[in-house]
């Protein structure tokens, strides 16, 4: 059976989310816990449980963040955050692949209200989603998208709990670690998200009328 996207991408986001719970272990739980060589294995064995709970936890935790909320939080835009929302009135003109005159000849004018313009893409979409081009771009975005809203989970959640656990210096270090991981992937989901708009978009227009 053909593994869907979000299951291929399931083992680095996997990744992800267990090195910063192991970051976060190490930075807030070590303040009160001492951190000697039977700690270490006892966190290896004994709680070892961690390859079975991390799992579920990520999967609750992402299940938290709707969809919706997930673009606004890699987009940061709280109104039609939706990459296609932008396919034809900003995005079409910054990439030389793409011939708007041929999408007009072929659909007409182009919608200008954000939601028309992801209604029209969808479509274009669906006629090009198994074309491998478009699928690994799609694959990117929801990946970058995913670890995206995982990073701002764990800059709320741990940011939130390392104010209790350490001293002053080292929470702040913290924290700033964690905004910027977060901003990072915000923009690299913001870079995939445009790449796939426009790789469906230009393979479209690569078509003969």
């Amino acid at each position: 059976m053909t593994k869907t996207l979000k299951e291929q991408n399931s083992k680095l986001i996997w990744i992800f989310f267990s090195f910063n719970v192991v970051l976060f272990y190490i930075i807030g739980l070590t303040q009160i816990i001492t951190f000697s060589e039977l700690e270490i294995k006892s966190f290896i064995t004994v709680r070892g449980v961690w390859v079975l709970i991390v799992p579920l936890l990520l999967f609750v935790l992402n299940g938290i963040v709707s969809s919706d909320f997930k673009a606004v939080l890699s987009f940061w835009r709280f109104k039609n955050p939706l990459p296609a929302c932008r396919a034809f009135s900003f995005y079409a003109d910054k990439d030389d692949r793409i011939d708007k005159n041929y999408l007009t000849s072929k659909f007409g004018q182009l919608p200008v209200l954000p939601k028309e313009q992801n209604s029209l893409w969808y479509k274009i979409y669906k006629k090009h989603q198994e074309n491998p081009v478009v699928k690994k771009s799609h694959k990117d975005f929801l990946l970058a998208r995913d670890i995206a809203s995982v990073a701002f989970l764990f800059l709320i959640i741990g940011g939130i709990s390392i104010l209790f656990l350490t001293t002053e210096t080292v929470r702040w270090i913290y924290i700033i670690y964690l905004l910027i991981q977060f901003i990072i992937f915000a923009i690299v989901a913001q870079n995939h998200g445009k790449r796939f708009v426009c790789n469906a978009l230009s393979i479209e227009t690569s078509t003969e009328i």
